[in-house]
């Protein structure tokens, strides 16, 4: 059977045009559950989702084992529930913080850009290498402006002034001294993931196994999070602002709101 070109390049844009429509009515009804829990649940509780991700990738330890050290690695499709959910416990925040190069895993960008177009949410790439590559620029313009913020420390900044020229707010990752009391509501506002999926009340004390509270895929977000036996406070005495504290989302943003 002959197809004319004319009429299989219409079928192909139906076709596409259909599944960008789907995608579109998905993402509609997910922003419209997570709204709809947010009002049953009252007033939002978490504001801030922290991730971690590391030159082996982000999640790349399943929950098997006696500390949550598995050999999987979690799926995009289990980040992005990790999105949806915390989402729809108030989270209108996302913070990457990248020990290694922006572009050097893709799915970074797809969650981020989930995250957004999805839940409204504002991203902040926090780039622990502080340069970026054309291509890594290209990703980043794909992003609103409005809503996403760039972190380096204080000494990097003017690495980041091209992106200030196309429209994108640089911060400040590290804004407060060193060995000060944190300005922030610590995991009381948020809910932090290493690059392992593991859950930890901040990442300051990331790694630390009397701050771990489980492992993403262990149980949903909200029952962690609800949960008193699992630790919801760091001790006064560890809770200083240091490297750890970089990019911290809860401490960056209270320093911009109060000093802008």
């Amino acid at each position: 059977m002959n197809v004319s070109r004319k009429k299989t390049k219409g079928i192909t844009e139906s076709v596409e045009s259909d599944s960008l429509q789907l995608l579109l009515e998905f993402r509609h009804r997910v922003r419209a559950c997570c709204e709809e829990a947010r009002k049953v649940n009252g007033k939002p509780k978490i504001v801030y989702l922290w991730l971690c991700v590391t030159e082996r990738g982000i999640g790349h330890g399943g929950p098997s084992g006696a500390n949550g050290s598995g050999a999987s690695t979690l799926a995009l499709h289990e980040w992005l529930t990790i999105v949806d959910e915390a989402a729809s416990m108030g989270a209108d925040w996302l913070v990457l913080t990248l020990l290694t190069e922006l572009g050097r895993h893709p799915d970074v960008f797809r969650i981020a850009e989930w995250a957004q177009k999805t839940h409204g949410m504002t991203i902040g790439f926090h780039l622990g290498v502080p340069t970026l590559t054309d291509a890594e620029t290209r990703q980043l313009e794909r992003f609103d402006r409005q809503k996403t913020r760039i972190m380096v420390r204080r000494e990097d900044l003017d690495k980041m002034r091209h992106l200030q020229d196309l429209g994108f707010t640089i911060w400040t990752a590290n804004p407060q001294e060193e060995g000060g009391k944190p300005d922030c509501q610590g995991p009381a506002r948020m809910i932090y993931v290493n690059a392992k999926g593991e859950l930890y009340t901040c990442g300051l004390v990331d790694g630390h196994p009397d701050y771990r509270m489980g492992h993403a895929l262990e149980r949903p977000l909200r029952a962690v999070v609800a949960d008193p036996s699992v630790p919801h406070y760091v001790d006064e005495s560890i809770h200083t602002v240091s490297p750890a504290c970089d990019g911290c989302p809860s401490l960056v943003a209270n320093f911009f709101r109060d000093n802008l």
